[in-house]
């Protein structure tokens, strides 16, 4: 989201947290410019199993983020995007995971894969 403030992130992390965002404001905040956030409405998302076409294309594009964005040990924010297209059980969506996942490196795969099934635990 253009000009964020430290205060616009409390505030998205407690509506977050106290599970009051709305599903149409959940798109949104996938375009935040933090990560924490941006990880954040990723578990809410696949929590709700919410998706629609801003989520499928903004899931996507997050996706291709492998290298550089790091949210929790191996794991980069692209990976846990990448998962939520499984996770969330929608037609498109695991569709598209299936695109993206047979594109992945073995390494890649790995991180995935066991996101998954971490998750599924």
């Amino acid at each position: 989201m253009k000009g964020e403030t430290s205060l616009d992130h409390k505030k998205m992390i407690e509506k977050l947290n106290n599970n009051s965002i709305k599903n149409e404001e959940l798109w949104d905040y996938l375009n935040s410019k933090n990560f924490n956030i941006v990880g954040l409405t990723i578990y809410k998302i696949i929590e709700r199993k919410y998706c629609d076409d801003h989520i499928l294309k903004a899931l996507t594009q997050i996706a291709a983020m492998l290298d550089g964005y790091k949210v929790a040990g191996p794991y980069q924010i692209g990976h846990l995007a990448m998962a939520a297209l499984y996770l969330i059980e929608d037609e498109s969506a695991l569709d598209r995971f299936t695109q993206l996942h047979n594109n992945l490196n073995d390494n890649d795969k790995f991180l995935v894969d066991s996101f998954i099934e971490r998750y599924k635990e």
